[in-house]
């Protein structure tokens, strides 16, 4: 029997490897790739929808700034300032729990220095010191709103500062349903139109994802300084509006053929 010395066998083993490279040198370059999630495939669309609601709280913003030569007078003087407003815009139905406090600050002033021998030129001095107190108040009662505004004014007589007054909804979760409804009709009302004009039918959906959640559009924010009316003239008005509630949902549809 022919048998192979080890020499041979590796310098055939040599040559059917040198072969086999040059056949796949050959062949024409394949690529195999596995197939993408089913969720990769379909039609993907975006739907909003929207629902008007009437607001049920108001979120009034109230400052005290009061200015004095020295740290101590002008914070007792603001003290005293908002512990009269506080009282009064709890008389009107505020409750304690409804009260916070937004921001305390105490700042110098400065100005022109005295003359004097030591007093360098263009040395600024400080001349008194400011306090500015803020608080929020959250008024559930929105036909106490203009009374709210109108006795704190009062109480803060010329420290008071208006800084904000915004209509909100406390919970808008449960006003959302009728949104969330119109948002997947929404979308898949363009889920059809994409699908007429590629030729197919639109099938179940395959997935829903709401995006970015409940998002309210704040129609009435308003920003004011309203000087103390004195007893003078009606009371301040207001109008809540109502508010727009907006929802967007991503939804993929399957393609029926």
């Amino acid at each position: 029997m022919f048998r192979l010395t080890r020499p041979i066998r590796r310098a055939a083993a040599l040559a059917l490897g040198g072969f086999t490279l040059a056949l796949i040198a050959c062949t024409p370059e394949v690529n195999v790739a596995a197939p993408g999630p089913a969720e990769a495939s379909g039609i993907v669309v975006s739907g909003s929808g929207t629902t008007s609601v009437k607001p049920d709280v108001a979120l009034v913003n109230l400052g005290i700034e009061v200015t004095s030569n020295t740290v101590a007078d002008a914070r007792a003087k603001a003290a005293t300032t908002m512990e009269s407003l506080t009282k009064a815009v709890k008389s009107k139905g505020v409750a304690d729990a409804d009260i916070q406090t937004q921001f305390f600050n105490i700042y110098p002033q400065y100005g022109a220095p005295s003359p004097g021998p030591s007093v360098k030129p263009g040395a600024p001095e400080i001349v008194g010191y400011t306090v500015s107190n803020q608080v929020q108040l959250k008024v559930r009662n929105l036909d106490s709103v203009s009374d709210v505004l109108d006795i704190a004014i009062g109480a803060g007589g010329n420290s008071i500062r208006v800084n904000g007054l915004q209509f909100t909804i406390e919970e808008p979760d449960q006003y959302l349903a009728k949104a969330r409804e119109e948002a997947v009709q929404n979308a898949k009302a363009r889920a059809e139109v994409l699908a007429k004009a590629a030729g197919v039918k639109v099938g179940r959906p395959r997935s829903i994802a709401e995006s970015g959640g409940a998002i309210p559009q704040f129609d009435k924010l308003q920003s004011m300084a309203v000087p103390s009316t004195g007893g003078r003239g009606g009371a301040t008005p207001v109008s809540p509006g109502e508010e727009k509630l907006s929802v967007n949902v991503s939804i993929v549809f399957e393609i029926e053929r």
